[in-house]
């Protein structure tokens, strides 16, 4: 009497369960059904045995389609690279920075060109309109929208201009060439400090450096 083959049931339900687990049948996702040796598909009657320990083949991993079989390692997605952030455009608050920058120079360039020496008046009318010049280019610096990442030069060249603006005003008030010497020559020695505080604040908007003035 020939044995009648033994339908392995767990085996039946994992395998169905895992074309459900795929959402189609075994045609549109890729299986090819499972056939015995002469061929023909199995019945419900007389089942493939599928002995223990030997499951069947999964499917190559990568395919469309296919699913991944259990237990295998997920795949990593492939790593993005983030997107290059663009340069932050400084040319508006550069250009508001030179106006200011200009005016200061400017004010410079008069009382340098136009100090008698002999007009003590004139000499102290002078020194209040560079004063003026002074205050206006320190409160327009406060002003401006410039970066956190700015700000300590940003600093730097108000506490020097603001140091010049206070050595004008005492120029402006002064009695005799004597009291006023000695002021000048005071301005003369910050404009390095105000070159090396300007050069800076360039430097981050993208400036061409200013060059010391005759």
């Amino acid at each position: 009497m020939r044995a009648p083959r033994i339908a392995a049931t767990a085996a039946g339900v994992t395998l169905a369960g895992l074309l459900a687990a795929c959402g189609s049948n075994a045609s549109a996702t890729g299986y090819a059904p499972i056939t015995s040796s002469g061929g023909a598909a199995p019945t419900t009657s007389d089942p493939v045995l599928q002995m223990p320990g030997n499951p069947v083949q999964a499917p190559a991993q990568g395919v469309p389609g296919q699913a991944v079989p259990a237990g295998s390692a997920p795949v990593a997605a492939p790593r993005v690279a983030p997107a290059a952030q663009a340069p932050t455009d400084y040319s508006a608050l550069a250009r508001q920075f030179v106006t200011l920058r200009n005016q200061g120079t400017q004010a410079l360039a008069t009382v340098k060109g136009q100090a008698s020496s002999s007009d003590l008046n004139a000499d102290k009318q002078l020194m209040t309109f560079a004063a003026n010049v002074y205050a206006s280019y320190v409160q327009g610096l406060r002003a401006l929208p410039f970066p956190a990442a700015m700000k300590n030069d940003v600093t730097g060249l108000v506490t020097v201009l603001s140091s010049e603006q206070g050595t004008f005003v005492q120029a402006s008030q002064v009695t005799t060439f004597d009291q006023l010497n000695p002021l000048l020559q005071t301005l003369v020695n910050d404009q390095d400090d105000q070159l090396s505080a300007t050069n800076a604040l360039e430097k981050d908007l993208g400036l061409p450096m200013s060059t010391p003035h005759a």
